[in-house]
């Protein structure tokens, strides 16, 4: 699915959805007279008896997760192309400009949405796109847009400072709040802060993880999970290139618009 949540990992307490028989059983057993006797402390080995249900819980519950997010991410089948991408306008960090969408006609576009300080994943996704960037190796035009999501701490100064640790050829993009949740509106951008921290200045942003291509007419070809390598990024869009030429009569696309 296109709502991914990134931003921070926040670790917490695991909750546990238990079937009915697992449920019935362990109320019994909390239940029962002799696993706590009325009146008399908590013994040792009830205490180890809990503390290895937990154990085994946790064990169950990390499994399940990590087999779940396996069968999300290699059994979805996509069937049509989802209704994505459409007209924004924001200003480049670099040259200070405002750029719309149609500023990249003429050549594939590689968006990103995230913002300066996230910890972790953001940077993690920024160099995978070099990667991706270095295995095309120039066979195919994409210019690489990070849109951040966080027009309130991202001046086009944070930006740029921001943008040193990555590939050069990456833009940062940023606009008001409201051209900002329009552009992340076009692509369907999952993006939250939490109510008790919207006041405070050192907030962080749930936000998806996803990669969306568009082609050099500017409409939507393709998404990319946080899931697939940067080899796995560059061989779609190498195949989604292949694509668009065939079904444009093998025109190479115009790159009368680079900036």
């Amino acid at each position: 699915t296109l709502g991914v949540a990134g931003g921070a990992e926040v670790t917490m307490l695991p909750s546990f959805r238990l079937g009915r028989g697992h449920r019935v059983v362990l109320r019994r057993w909390l239940s029962s007279p002799s696993s706590s006797p009325r009146g008399t402390p908590v013994g040792w080995r009830t205490l180890g008896v809990v503390g290895a249900v937990g154990s085994g819980l946790a064990v169950y519950y990390a499994f399940e997760k990590e087999r779940r997010q396996t069968q999300a991410t290699t059994g979805t089948t996509s069937i049509g192309k989802p209704d994505l991408g459409g007209q924004w306008t924001l200003v480049e960090a670099g040259s200070g400009r405002p750029v719309t969408d149609a500023s990249f006609r003429g050549r594939y576009t590689l968006l990103y949405f995230g913002f300066a300080r996230c910890p972790d994943i953001c940077p993690a996704e920024l160099v995978k796109v070099g990667k991706v960037l270095n295995l095309l190796r120039g066979d195919v035009d994409v210019v690489p847009l990070f849109v951040s999501l966080d027009p309130r701490r991202d001046s086009l100064d944070q930006l740029r400072h921001y943008a040193k640790d990555f590939d050069p050829r990456i833009k940062f993009l940023v606009g008001t709040p409201e051209q900002v949740r329009l552009a992340a509106k076009r692509y369907r951008v999952y993006t939250s802060v939490a109510d008790e921290d919207k006041k405070e200045d050192d907030y962080l942003i749930d936000h998806s993880i996803v990669l969306y291509l568009t082609g050099p007419d500017g409409q939507f070809l393709d998404f990319f999970t946080q899931s697939l390598s940067a080899a796995d990024v560059a061989k779609r869009v190498v195949d989604n290139d292949k694509r668009f030429r065939t079904s444009n009569n093998n025109n190479t696309p115009n790159n009368n618009n680079k900036l």
